[in-house]
């Protein structure tokens, strides 16, 4: 393995150790980026908590009770059916506390949709039941803008102001919203003059609302108790709110439990009425038949007879009156209907499980039709009770089948036993027959009518003593501190913010920064080894290891020669080529204090100025440049006519440029810069070629065959990213003999590293400082201070 892998793969090991480190120290450099922007978010928080309305959670709960009535009689099928698993009822009575008929109807119950706000100042503040007037709009116009609020006040208990016109209490006054009416309330007696804003909300937009906020959940899978809770800003609204909810829900429960008893009183109310007249018609008949016949009374056999007969009628009657109801819950269910309001009446049936079953599919009927009106019919909800209805019709189907049977048989004995009776009677004498047929019509219907008005009176009682499956456990109740906003999270949610906006401005900025600003811009690209990092300086010296040897600057090029020993280890490897990409990169800065450094370590070091285009090492030596490499190429002069010692230090020669040739390319490449190189080599130890850019001209790619090693300068903040791929490229094609980067002028204040090299307290404070001032860390840490 070579030299240059060693250093490739050290290198790899090192910024994986440190690659993270180094990320944190780009962003920690910013410091007074983030102190000052946590500093503002943490303000903007504590403005948040001022002015947002904190939210109390309100909650009660509900414990839904098994429907005995069904349940008791029944458990063996209906478990078979599976129609009255708790689940099932937990998941049904969520959605009917969530539905829009009862969050409609507690809305229009507590005024809801009249919103009210107490004008203090510029500040606003939304009131509840302590508002001195109530306003309601009885004619609502549906063009009106939602959002258009009215200033209200009472002037006295006669008159209010309403947006500056004055109007009379409890009479109605045309608004933009509709017609309106104010009436003041009897306990906000006094209370004038306060000036309150009034806004009229549209009905379906706080159903949706209260939809969204309301919260319906079981305690447990196994418990049949229900937590209803909601976020309000009042807590006395969100109380009344979950109070009047509960109510509405219990009342619609009872309803609809009360629907086949509603549906039996009116059926009994109906008959009764027909009876009445056919009972005062029969009596007349019989007090008519004892007159004309003056008969007073009849025999003790007749009135045997007629009391026989009177009771198989009724008997039979009974039975008709059963028949005719299961015909009609017959053509109930063949016309599949889910109206719940039109479930035939079932007067005199006493199956307990048919009755259970009816009443069963009454109310699962009642509770799909009002989960309609919530979800669509393709909702797995609505499908469950689509099932349940359809499993307890078959289930009827078959009862009413059942007990048609039974009482078809029950029909004929009594129809046979009606033929006997009527053969007795013909044996009656004829005038006391004819009593005892006018008789027994009043006795059947009088039987009748007193048998309905027992059925009235039991359905009655049942209506009246209905009471919903549910029971109230407690009710609703409110934090005693705002839930939201929770401040500790506020806090913590800004503070994150005054963190993220810096830092993804750092790494936006860092991202649309297509300079090299790190060692990794240039380690992700090329395997070219890093040679040297020298740091910035901002001196104007030439030969800053002369004039500063206790510089950074200085320190960093004493270690730039050692290294060069591992790069070129022998001897007779002498020659050193120093190019770029582009001009400003500070290749001449770096190869003339390379040389320095070496001659002070007792070498005799030579500089070649080939930068034949733009020279600029003469000028900052001040040497004379009448003759010098151009002249030289082209045969005029030889070498010991150019070489020039450098007047700071001695040992330290150079070959200027000489005149700008108009072909520098050309002279490059007639041979006689091989010549040169030669004979320089037999007198000097080490010969350094100040080239041109590689990016601009080939001059480089011409000398780069007599280079031992190439220094490809790079420049911090400056060189751009791209050029580091045609470094790479170069590399790849093997244009330059030991190919090494050297990262120069490095600002260690703008964000390169944390440190230089593996030293954890860097360089800063430990060398001497270009201008020789100790700044104190203080202002080192505020303002900065210059690195050599």
């Amino acid at each position: 393995m070579n030299l240059n892998e060693d250093l490739i793969d050290s290198t790899e090991e090192k910024y994986q150790e440190t690659d993270f480190i180094e990320t944190i120290y780009t962003y920690l450099r910013y410091w007074k980026w983030f102190l000052f922007s946590i500093v503002i978010a943490l303000a903007l928080g504590y403005v948040y908590l001022k002015l947002v309305t904190p939210k109390y959670k309100i909650e009660t709960d509900l414990l839904i009770k098994p429907d005995k009535s069904s349940a008791n009689s029944q458990n063996d099928l209906l478990q078979d059916l599976n129609l009255f698993t708790s689940d099932k009822i937990i998941d049904n009575e969520v959605q009917i506390l969530q539905s829009k008929d009862i969050l409609e109807k507690v809305i229009r119950s507590l005024n809801l949709q009249t919103s009210y706000y107490l004008v203090n100042g510029v500040r606003k503040r939304e009131q509840y039941g302590l508002v001195p007037f109530e306003v309601k709009l009885i004619k609502p116009n549906p063009s009106a803008d939602p959002d258009m609020k009215y200033a209200i006040r009472l002037i006295d208990s006669t008159t209010a102001e309403v947006n500056g016109k004055k109007v009379l209490l409890n009479t109605p006054y045309q608004v933009s919203a509709g017609q309106i009416v104010i009436s003041r309330k009897a306990k906000w007696e006094g209370a004038f003059n306060k000036l309150y804003n009034v806004r009229f909300n549209d009905i379906d937009d706080l159903i949706e609302e209260y939809s969204k906020l309301l919260k319906v959940d079981p305690v447990s899978k196994q418990a049949t108790v229900l937590t209803i809770s909601l976020e309000d800003a009042m807590p006395e609204r969100g109380k009344d709110f979950l109070n009047k909810l509960l109510e509405e829900y219990n009342l619609a429960a009872v309803e609809d439990k009360n629907i086949v008893s509603s549906n039996t009183l009116s059926f009994i109310g109906n008959e009764l009425n027909a009876i009445k007249g056919n009972l005062g018609t029969v009596e007349k008949n019989v007090q008519n038949y004892k007159s004309q016949n003056g008969i007073a009374n009849i025999g003790a056999q007749s009135q045997i007879l007629l009391q026989g007969v009177g009771d198989n009628d009724a008997q039979l009657n009974k039975v008709v009156i059963q028949l005719n109801v299961l015909q009609n819950l017959e053509n109930y269910l063949k016309t599949n209907s889910n109206d719940p309001s039109t479930l035939p009446s079932m007067l005199g049936i006493d199956d307990a499980t048919l009755l259970g079953l009816v009443v069963s599919l009454g109310e699962a009927q009642q509770k799909r039709l009002s989960l309609l009106q919530t979800v669509t019919e393709t909702n797995p909800l609505v499908s469950s009770y689509d099932d349940q209805i359809t499993s307890l019709k078959s289930a009827i189907i078959t009862s009413v089948e059942n007990l048609k049977r039974g009482l078809e048989i029950t029909r004929q004995n009594l129809e046979d036993k009606d033929k006997k009776f009527e053969s007795a009677i013909k044996q009656v004498p004829s005038q006391e027959r004819g009593l005892l047929d006018v008789m027994r019509q009043q006795h059947l219907q009088d039987t009748l009518y007193m048998y309905l008005l027992q059925k009235r009176e039991e359905t009655a009682m049942k209506l009246a003593s209905g009471v919903a499956d549910s029971r109230t456990i407690d009710h609703a109740r409110s934090s005693k501190r705002p839930v939201k906003p929770v401040k500790a999270l506020v806090y913590v949610t800004f503070f994150l913010l005054g963190v993220i906006v810096p830092a993804s401005g750092i790494y936006v900025r860092g991202l649309l920064n297509f300079r090299i600003s790190r060692k990794q811009d240039i380690e992700r690209v090329t395997r070219v080894p890093i040679m040297a990092e020298i740091s910035h300086s901002e001196s104007q010296s030439a030969l800053l290891v002369v004039e500063k040897p206790r510089s950074i600057v200085a320190e960093q090029i004493r270690a730039f020669r050692t290294n060069l020993q591992f790069v070129i280890p022998n001897e007779d490897q002498k020659t050193i080529l120093f190019t770029s990409s582009i001009s400003g990169e500070g290749k001449s800065f770096v190869s003339l204090n390379l040389g320095s450094s070496l001659v002070l370590s007792g070498k005799k070091v030579v500089i070649l100025e080939l930068d034949l285009r733009k020279p600029k090492l003469h000028s900052g030596l001040d040497i004379q440049n009448t003759k010098g490499l151009s002249t030289y190429l082209i045969g005029k002069v030889s070498y010991e006519e150019i070489l020039m010692e450098i007047p700071l230090q001695k040992g330290y020669y150079i070959i200027p440029c000489g005149p700008i040739p108009p072909n520098p390319a050309e002279l490059l490449g007639n041979g006689s810069i091989g010549k040169l190189i030669d004979e320089l080599k037999k007198e000097f130890d080490y010969i350094i070629l100040d080239a041109p850019p590689v990016g601009l001209v080939t001059d480089a790619q011409i000398l780069g065959a007599y280079a031992d090693a190439t220094m490809f300068i790079v420049r911090h903040n400056y060189t751009a990213k791209t050029h580091i791929y045609a470094i790479e490229n170069l590399n790849k094609h093997k244009k330059f003999k030991n190919l090494n980067i050297v990262l120069n002028s490095i600002k260690f204040q703008e964000g390169y590293g944390y440190g230089y090299g593996s030293y954890g307290y860097g360089y800063g404070g430990y060398y001497q400082e270009e201008d020789d001032s100790k700044s104190s860390k203080l202002n080192h840490w505020f303002k900065g201070k210059k690195k050599a």
